[in-house]
């Protein structure tokens, strides 16, 4: 994969960040202090601190938008569980009320948004997992 430079990036400070001639953009960042800031998919990116929390926030919002309007069953999405909440990589709570889970090495988690229910489940040594809309 190619390193991604200054000049392969578009909406940098502005927005989501993209990938200049293509449809992608970057996922959620990760900003390491002295590092720089790191994207799953593309590894180390030319993105400072502030810009990845411009880039984070305006991807979160465009997710939670996504799953509330174009969600349908079958689709699956990548969460978080923590604290007893199922919320997106920045933090943002996506369960309306109650979770429900089960299993003692692998947790399935039930949980419901907007009308929505969704099943996932959580490995013992993560706290992140794709669950699925069932309804």
């Amino acid at each position: 994969m190619k390193t991604l430079t200054e000049n392969d990036l578009e909406h940098v400070g502005e927005s989501i960040i993209t990938i200049k001639g293509t449809d992608h953009c970057l996922g959620s960042l990760m900003h390491f202090n002295g590092k720089g800031s790191f994207c799953a998919a593309y590894g180390r990116v030319p993105v400072s601190k502030e810009d990845a929390d411009i880039h984070n926030k305006a991807l979160n919002q465009a997710l939670m938008e996504g799953l509330d309007k174009n969600c349908e069953v079958g689709m699956c999405g990548v969460f978080y569980f923590t604290d007893g909440k199922v919320t997106t990589f920045c933090g943002t709570q996506v369960n309306d009320g109650h979770i429900v889970s089960s299993g003692n090495k692998r947790k399935t988690i039930y949980f419901n948004r907007k009308g929505m229910k969704f099943k996932g489940v959580l490995r013992k040594d993560g706290d992140d997992f794709t669950a699925k809309r069932i309804g």
